[in-house]
């Protein structure tokens, strides 16, 4: 009896190893070129989460992951109009993986055992010419590219206030005051990290959910004038024709209070990129818009994307910043630094605008980091997918 027993259990393993789920699932593109691209799908997890995968007609699989809306993704390639079918199976096998691991110091984002980039809580040391008062969490740092450079700079001592990617709004008016959270050195405004969310790591993206809180420290106590939460996501690709990483980056902020909080005209403030330190000087960082335009005429104008390079070590590496459409005033205008390798997406300088109660402010970006020059046909292929997701309903 014993025996037989065994016997079944083996069995049921072997047969549970490429099981399959009852679903069928049909991709229809539309007129989009979609290379590793994130596609959405309805896909019930009744047999399960864990190791299901789309398997076509040639026998690929593709991992799926299952989302918080009802939804599965999975990273695939399409060509305009293309019609693939898909069956669903489980295995026991292990996809690549993209992960986030947690640390008092950070949060590091990998993707097959490599890191693509970091969360800063704050809790570092500060390197020994760094003021206390720049001190700030809720950041990302380091920005690798696949060969492992840093693209992105921290605490740049000609712009201490400068870190990878963050966000901090300049010119404000508060309950009569103006607080800057930008310049943290006028000790009027700072940004806090308060902490992690919720995280999840997978066969398609790894992701977390942190908080930043925005105080005005001109008053006394300070006052809480913003919660700012943000979510990233790593996806799991690093390219066909040349590796790359692709991460997102959503931000939301709501008042603290009942207090409108007014931002008046203004060159710069909201998600700021700071690059590596061997591009200061106006020679050194090279700057690609959507429409066109450099660092010499790019400064003010609009765009969908914006390309930033230079060199590392003697390497070329960069990273691309496209604009979600529906983010606020977009296209929106940029402030490109004539000699320093920074730049925002300032909605400011488009006019005076506010953060009022129950009117949150949205802003959603995503990131493209990889080595060697920019090309302007892969980077609006990126932000065509990026704009108009292939949603399967």
């Amino acid at each position: 009896m014993r025996t037989l027993l065994i016997f079944c259990l083996m069995l049921g393993m072997l047969l549970d190893t490429s099981a399959q789920v009852s679903k069928n699932i049909r991709i229809v593109n539309d007129n989009i070129v979609r290379i590793n691209s994130i596609v959405k799908f309805k896909l019930n997890p009744a047999a399960g989460k864990e190791n299901i995968f789309l398997i076509d007609k040639d026998k690929k699989k593709y991992p799926v992951q299952f989302l918080k809306d009802g939804y599965a993704c999975a990273i695939m390639n399409l060509n305009p109009g293309e019609v693939k079918s898909f069956k669903t199976i489980r295995e026991r096998i292990s996809a690549s993986k993209a992960d986030v691991l947690l640390t008092e110091a950070d949060a590091k984002f990998t993707v097959n055992g490599k890191q693509v980039i970091g969360l800063q809580t704050g809790k570092k040391d500060l390197p020994a010419e760094i003021e206390p008062v720049f001190r700030r969490g809720g950041y990302i740092f380091p920005v690798l590219s696949p060969s492992g450079l840093s693209v992105a700079d921290d605490y740049p001592l000609n712009h201490k206030h400068h870190h990878g990617i963050w966000a901090a709004w300049t010119k404000t008016e508060f309950e009569g005051r103006k607080p800057d959270f930008w310049n943290m050195a006028d000790k009027t405004g700072t940004v806090l990290f308060e902490g992690i969310k919720n995280t999840e790591s997978g066969a398609v993206f790894s992701t977390l959910e942190s908080r930043n809180a925005y105080f005005d420290v001109s008053v006394s106590p300070n006052k809480k004038v913003l919660d700012e939460d943000w979510q990233i996501k790593v996806y799991n690709t690093e390219g066909d024709e040349k590796p790359y990483y692709v991460f997102d980056l959503e931000l939301r902020q709501q008042l603290s209070s009942a207090s409108v909080l007014k931002l008046p005209e203004y060159l710069y403030g909201g998600v700021g990129f700071r690059g590596n330190g061997e591009w200061n000087g106006k020679d050194n960082a090279y700057f690609l818009t959507s429409e066109g335009k450099d660092r010499s005429n790019g400064h003010a104008t609009t765009s969908k994307w914006v390309h930033i390079s230079g060199n590392i070590g003697g390497k070329l590496s960069g990273i691309s910043i496209l604009s979600h459409p529906d983010n606020f005033r977009s296209p929106q205008p940029m402030r490109i630094h004539p000699t320093e390798p920074f730049f925002c997406y300032a909605p400011s300088q488009a006019g005076d605008f506010e953060i009022r109660p129950n009117q949150g402010y949205i802003a959603r970006y995503r990131f493209i980091v990889y080595d060697g020059a920019p090309e302007a046909a892969f980077i609006n292929r990126m932000w065509n997918d990026y704009a108009h997701p292939l949603v399967i309903k």
